[in-house]
């Protein structure tokens, strides 16, 4: 995989455009909360012009969501562009977005149905960008934002490496389904939305990577659909390392609960991935669950199977000192 390029890291008074791609928010009390949390922490929010459109379950048709976007990724001034929601809707902006005139690199972040973005920048623009919380994750809601969530937003963009990803506190066993240890980019996102990338001008690059994956509210027959989708798609075959994302109402997580032809996710993991020889783990913080650990795209990380870890081993944004022309 072509080497990233990395977005500046985010300034103590940045210019943060929020933008909804794909479904819309439910209240505009969400959307007052986060504005208000960004704000206090010294940073200026702006709004692209139909972030509040709805379009069924789209926010906005796909010319006004496409319209905000590539005002967000064009626009001079902007240091980050986070998107307010997931859902669904983002893939159908690929082919609206001039790629050619998007602006200098800038942070892009959000989760979800955003991974369409993620991969639409990696293959248009070469851009790393953050598989991290949503814009309306910053709430009051009690739960809605733990301290571990916060903390690895915040540093993802500072000029240093993540380090070791944190255990989900609540759930702190993670599973080796390969021992062995790599250290490639990371890439991957919400695993119907890399699955469905196959074919697409945008579909993942995954040789020499470590892929990983992680869903919301899916049958066990579909993650094996997907999971055996990317294998027989040939995207799993030169990956370096493979991580699985925590349990998020997958039904059947562990031990199946349901029918006894149901297999547990585990189960398909030992059946379809096991089997690839490559370093792999299961039920690692990041994506949808309670605790989210925002993940740098592009970016060189180490997996260890036995030792259970994951690793961001390389700066995601480059500092000033980086920005400088040579000879200054």
């Amino acid at each position: 995989m072509a080497a990233r390029v990395k977005p500046p890291a985010l300034p103590e008074r940045a210019t943060i455009a929020v933008v909804a791609p794909a479904s819309p928010p439910q209240t505009r009390s969400e959307i007052e909360q986060a504005t208000a949390y960004f704000e206090a922490r010294g940073h200026r929010v702006v709004f692209g012009p139909n972030h509040r459109k709805v379009h069924g379950y789209l926010a906005g048709t796909d010319a006004e969501r496409a319209a905000d976007l590539q005002w967000a990724l064009s626009e001079p001034g902007i240091d980050m562009v986070h998107a307010l929601c997931g859902g669904y809707g983002a893939a159908r902006l690929h082919d609206r977005i001039d790629w050619g005139a998007v602006g200098e690199p800038r942070i892009v972040c959000g989760f979800s149905d955003i991974t369409a973005l993620h991969l639409a920048l990696a293959a248009h623009a070469g851009w790393v960008s953050f598989y991290g919380p949503n814009f309306l994750r910053f709430t009051r809601r009690r739960k809605e934002l733990t301290e571990e969530t916060k903390a690895w937003f915040h540093r993802a963009f500072e000029p240093r490496p993540l380090g070791p990803v944190f255990e989900d506190p609540e759930d702190p066993y993670v599973l080796t389904v390969g021992e062995g240890v790599a250290e490639a980019p990371l890439v991957g996102g919400c695993l119907t939305l890399l699955s469905a990338s196959i074919g697409t001008p945008y579909e993942v690059e995954t040789d020499g990577c470590i892929v990983m994956v992680e869903d919301l509210d899916t049958e066990p027959y579909l993650v094996d659909t997907a999971l055996n989708h990317l294998i027989r798609a040939g995207k799993l075959e030169g990956a370096a390392g493979f991580v699985f994302g925590t349990n998020v109402n997958l039904k059947y997580q562990t031990v199946p609960e349901g029918p006894e032809s149901t297999l547990s996710v585990e189960e398909m993991l030992d059946e379809l991935i096991a089997p690839l020889g490559i370093p792999a783990i299961a039920n690692v913080p990041l994506g949808h669950g309670k605790h989210m650990a925002t993940m740098p795209l592009g970016v060189t990380a180490r997996l260890d199977g036995a030792a259970k870890t994951l690793e961001v081993t390389e700066a995601a944004v480059s500092s000033a000192t980086d920005q400088q022309p040579e000879g200054e």
